[in-house]
């Protein structure tokens, strides 16, 4: 009787690809809706902790408005770092702060301000194939006034 041990290759990163929608708008020039993609890399430190990084872009297609040749130009593209809680080994919330890439369709040109945000999410088992479910918030200051956006996404794991 023999007894074989192998050696498991598990990595602390983990990396995210998927793709988003956003809503319930606020201050974004009367724009309601907005579909986007998001990549995303994290490193646990501890059982219950994790550093993040994450890129998504949103271009917000719902407008109230018309514009003349459709040149509804509205986007955001934030770049946030941040800690990850883990509640569960597969459910989190995440603290985020970093820069927003910006367009809003009364700017001439885009911006770049101080971008924060919130998550949660939960990473389905591996017998879902590595599914990453997560809501948001991200926000983000122009003109005096604080904007931001709700956003629900879904990613394929990669370890």
């Amino acid at each position: 009787m023999g007894l074989t041990a192998g050696a498991q290759n598990k990595s602390n990163y983990s990396y995210r690809f998927g793709a988003q929608v956003a809503f319930g708008l606020s201050k974004i020039t009367n724009n309601t809706v907005g579909i986007g993609g998001l990549a995303g890399a994290e490193s646990r430190f501890s059982k219950t902790f994790a550093a993040e990084a994450e890129a998504s872009y949103i271009y917000f297609t719902g407008d109230k408005v018309n514009y003349e040749a459709a040149r509804n130009k509205a986007f955001a593209l934030p770049l946030l770092i941040g800690i990850k809680a883990y509640l569960s080994s597969q459910a989190y919330v995440s603290m985020r702060g970093g820069l927003t890439w910006f367009s809003m369709n009364d700017m001439s040109s885009s911006a770049f301000r101080p971008g924060y945000g919130i998550a949660a999410g939960i990473n389905l088992p591996k017998s879902f194939n590595r599914v990453n479910v997560q809501a948001g918030w991200t926000g983000f200051g122009y003109n005096k006034t604080q904007r931001g956006y709700a956003s629900l996404a879904a990613s394929i794991i990669i370890n």
